[in-house]
């Protein structure tokens, strides 16, 4: 039974933290000015997929492209096994 409240003394121990005063205001700036200082990327991937979403034509474009990219690889895959 010592072994078991060495433990709970430890555990107890460990589970006291100590929070400063102004923690959340400290932490909720921080992220704020992260976002407020994040570059935008050179290609924004989420206005390119949210602009496919909204037109049904570019949708068709997409599926197009894929299936003349899928068609072009078949092909070339075809000539160089018939070579």
């Amino acid at each position: 039974m010592k072994s078991e409240e060495i433990f709970d003394d430890w555990k107890e121990q460990r589970s006291r933290i100590e929070i400063r005063e102004n923690f959340t205001d400290a932490a909720m700036s921080r992220i704020y000015k992260y976002e407020q200082n994040k570059r935008k990327g050179l290609f924004d991937v989420q206005g390119f997929i949210e602009l496919i979403s909204a037109h049904p034509l570019a949708q068709t474009g997409v599926i197009l492209a894929g299936g003349v990219a899928g068609f072009i690889r078949v092909v070339f895959i075809v000539t160089m096994v018939l070579e």
